[in-house]
């Protein structure tokens, strides 16, 4: 047993000598050769002698420290014309003994593993540092999304709402026709700028939802009335069902909850050629459970697991209007109210999209016209469009209005015209509406105070005690005259 051993020894001490090259070298006390023993001219001490001074080829020799205990080790250190060594050194009795061990592969090694170190040391910097850039134009697009949504939003209230009012009061059919035109632009294009700003939002991480008292049935109505002309210019059957035990009044987000249908119903109509086109609300239990399905082509399975992912159109390129954010919004819109956006579809014989999301029932009560016969509204807007067609709205419903469209005005009309409710601008000209609510407060009005903007500025009622509602441009007739009823009677 012990021969094997001295063989395994002799192969790994053969091994090893093959890699390091050792060389020996013994020292007089005057650090003069001795004796050498090894690859002498693999370290350039082929034509040394007996008695020659080392001096000059070992200069760390005139660093030693005698007192310092033995043995003494220097890395990787470069000798004058030799390759890159270990150097070990030994006290013997009144002389020194010096081992070379070549280091030039593990120099090298070493080196490429800081290099690689360095180089992995600079890329993690420049991921930072791309990560801030990415972060900041997130930033300013979302930024930029909002401005633009807001100069929007602005003129499309009142393209819509005058839209409205056309198409209601006109007794000609024709006038009706072209009124309901503008208005389904109008409402596609707001639709194409709430999904933009939804995205926006969503990379943010700055989604909102904003619920309150609305009429159902008159938010989902008037969805209907904008695409059921899209379905009858293609003959398709187009149902819109209502189960009749959904309440009158519910609370949620009825902007958003429209905006979903939009996006889902006009899909439907979009990709449907031939067939029919189904919608199905009911409720139970304080949810809200709608249904969507068509008979159109279907959606392949391959395709569903990226249906909705942002800016996807799916395979028939020959539908590609519009932003392919639809759906993907939709879904996260859904996930926010609570619920969660399923489709299901066998590629082959239509599709069909389904979600229930939280919608408490709301007390009924006085509301909308019946609510603001005989009183006073305060409407403060720099637009004069939208001034005088909320005042239009108002006046039918039997209220007194008095709009102003700067700062001062407001502070003088609350004194004097002590209206019941105050509707005031997010963005005023001259003054930021949320100042203009704390100075309200602040001078003593107690009555309710809603904050209107075309942009997308969170939850400002629970973030500025002095304001009570938020509403968001555009605002339709009915949410309008609810949200200023339910700021008149305190719910």
């Amino acid at each position: 047993m012990s021969e094997q051993l001295d063989r395994i020894a002799r192969h790994v001490n053969r091994l090893l000598a093959r890699q390091v090259r050792p060389l020996f070298i013994a020292l007089d006390d005057k650090f003069r050769l001795h004796a050498l023993r090894g690859d002498a001219e693999y370290f350039g001490y082929r034509h040394w002698r007996v008695g020659d001074p080392v001096g000059d080829r070992l200069p760390l020799l005139a660093t030693l420290d005698p007192a310092k205990a033995t043995p003494q080790v220097w890395r990787f250190v470069q000798l004058p014309d030799m390759p890159t060594c270990h150097v070990h050194l030994i006290a013997l009795d009144d002389a020194w003994g010096v081992a070379l061990l070549d280091a030039t592969a593990e120099h090298t090694e070493q080196q490429q593993r800081q290099q690689i170190a360095h180089e992995m040391l600079l890329l993690r910097d420049e991921r930072e540092r791309l990560l801030t850039e990415l972060d900041r134009a997130n930033r300013l697009k979302g930024e930029f999304i909002a401005r633009m949504s807001h100069e929007f939003r602005t003129p499309l209230a009142a393209v819509i709402g005058y839209g409205e009012q056309l198409r209601d009061s006109s007794e000609d059919e024709r006038t009706q026709q072209q009124a309901g035109a503008v208005l389904r632009s109008g409402r596609y294009l707001l639709n194409l700028v709430d999904n933009l700003l939804g995205q926006a939002q969503i990379d943010n991480e700055r989604l909102h939802i904003d619920a309150a008292a609305c009429d159902l049935g008159a938010a989902c109505d008037e969805v209907e009335q904008l695409l059921r002309p899209l379905a009858e210019q293609k003959s398709l059957s187009f149902a819109w069902w209502f189960d009749g035990d959904i309440p009158t009044r519910v609370w949620l987000d009825a902007t958003r909850l429209q905006q979903v249908l939009l996006n889902l119903v006009g899909n439907a109509i979009k990709f449907t050629e031939s067939g029919n086109i189904n919608v199905e609300f009911d409720w139970q239990e304080d949810r809200l459970h709608v249904s969507v399905a068509d008979s159109g082509p279907g959606i392949a399975e391959h395709q569903q697991a990226h249906i909705f992912e942002p800016f996807h159109q799916g395979a028939s390129a020959q539908h590609g209007k519009g932003a392919g954010l639809g759906l993907s919004i939709s879904r996260a819109l859904v996930t926010a109210m609570g619920g969660e956006l399923e489709l299901v579809s066998s590629g082959a014989n239509g599709s069909r999209f389904a979600f229930s999301i939280t919608a408490p029932a709301v007390r009924s009560g006085r509301r909308g016209d019946d609510a603001l016969s005989g009183r006073k509204v305060l409407l403060a807007d720099d637009d004069q469009d939208l001034l005088d067609l909320f005042a239009l709205y108002l006046k039918a419903a039997g209220c007194a209005v008095h709009c102003v469209s700067d700062a001062a005005q407001v502070r003088v009309a609350a004194r004097t015209f002590k209206p019941d409710a105050v509707v005031v601008d997010l963005n005023l000209g001259d003054r930021d509406g949320l100042t203009l609510a704390r100075e309200l407060r602040e001078s003593g009005y107690r009555h309710g105070i809603a904050v209107l903007s075309a942009s997308e500025a969170g939850s400002v009622q629970r973030t500025e005690p002095a304001v009570d509602a938020y509403w968001r441009k555009p605002i339709g007739r009915v949410q309008l005259l609810d949200g200023i009823a339910a700021l008149i009677s305190g719910q």
